[in-house]
């Protein structure tokens, strides 16, 4: 049962009008260059994005790509320093309010599961976090790493296993999301690198499970489904450079999406003798406009139910893993959901692979 969800944003908020001036200056090498920057803001679908560093704003904060008055791109070391340090921050502030909203004692963790794409040390956030908030030596650990915007959905995969593996009927499963996308900026004008910049942002998720007879409201994790597209590998890559991490993404998404994703997520809902319409809430994960414009048209969405989607990719752009879990979150504080009611997420990773999470509301 998924009891509740907290998130916790970097300090420093940027308009989506500031960064597209911000990142022309640094990519605009060409007037196709600029134009192509306007036009991925443009059609983004966000306001706004926040980030770990502070190079999009006016204060007076040391920038982290810039230096004595010219721009600069640090090495993947000092870039994985960086991540260190914030990525401890924010899970530290998504759990320790998480933690005290629902008066959680922290003896009762038995599984922590920690996701990020983002950045790697060790020992990691799992020794972190349980030596910060003093979780259970014995706790069960997993740490889902590199595997994208779908590794939140993957990870309701080990939930579903950590439910009936549970010792105490009060025993909880903690899964933390942290991504920080902000510290792989890439300017060679590329067409992946500029909408990369443009849509992805900074952020963090912290979700509480209980088991279902230790809770009486929430949404019950009912299933997952994951589904590997055939030859598809080239449409969405990260890859490690010597300046941060590299990414690849096809234009191709939002077509495959809709010709390929939408009659698969249909398959999958029939197995499990649904159908689309049966569904009363959707948590897509805001990976762009195009990206949530091929789901909705794919499977008849209405706009009503897309708006916890839209919304947080409006105010916050595509934090990757942590995504989803922040549109639940949306879903969970601000739409009126009723008893059985139905809620579907899904979200796309590399593979291509999508992650599929079937919920049903407990009130």
């Amino acid at each position: 049962m998924l009891v509740d969800i907290t998130t916790a944003s970097p300090p420093f908020m940027v308009e989506q009008a500031k960064a597209t001036e911000e990142l022309k200056k640094r990519m605009a090498v060409t007037p196709v260059a600029g134009r192509m920057i306007d036009m991925a803001s443009h059609h983004s679908g966000i306001s706004q994005r926040y980030f770990v560093v502070p190079d999009g704003g006016s204060g007076t904060e040391k920038k982290f790509y810039s230096n004595s008055g010219g721009y600069i791109s640090p090495d993947t070391g000092t870039r994985m320093n960086e991540y260190e340090r914030w990525s401890k921050e924010l899970t530290g502030n998504a759990v320790a309010e998480i933690l005290a909203k629902n008066s959680v004692d922290p003896g009762s963790v038995e599984r922590l599961i920690t996701i990020s794409c983002t950045g790697f040390f060790a020992p990691g956030l799992d020794y972190y976090l349980i030596d910060r908030f003093n979780f259970p030596a014995s706790v069960k650990r997993t740490n889902i790493g590199f595997m994208g915007c779908a590794a939140s959905l993957i990870g309701f995969n080990t939930v579903l296993e950590s439910m009936s593996q549970l010792r105490s009927a009060n025993g909880k499963t903690l899964l933390v999301s942290v991504e920080l996308c902000s510290l792989h900026l890439q300017t060679e004008p590329t067409r992946d690198n500029i909408l990369a910049n443009m849509i992805f942002a900074d952020g963090c998720a912290a979700a509480l499970f209980n088991s279902p007879s230790a809770a009486s409201t929430g949404l019950q994790l009912l299933f997952t489904s994951s589904y590997l597209f055939k030859d598809s590998a080239e449409y969405m890559g990260w890859k490690i450079g010597n300046t941060g991490f590299e990414m690849v993404l096809s234009s191709e998404l939002p077509k495959i999406i809709l010709n390929n994703a939408a009659p698969a997520l249909k398959d999958i809902l029939s197995q499990h003798q649904l159908s689309p319409e049966q569904i009363t809430h959707w948590a897509l994960h805001p990976g762009g406009r195009a990206i949530l414009d091929s789901l909705q048209n794919g499977m008849n969405i209405s706009d009503e139910k897309m708006i916890p989607s839209r919304t947080v990719l409006k105010n916050y752009g595509n934090l990757s893993s942590a995504s989803i879990l922040f549109v639940l979150k949306e879903l969970m504080k601000n739409t009126p959901l009723k008893n059985d009611e139905l809620i579907c997420a899904v979200a796309f990773g590399p593979g291509l692979t999508m992650e599929v999470a079937l919920l049903k509301v407990r009130a």
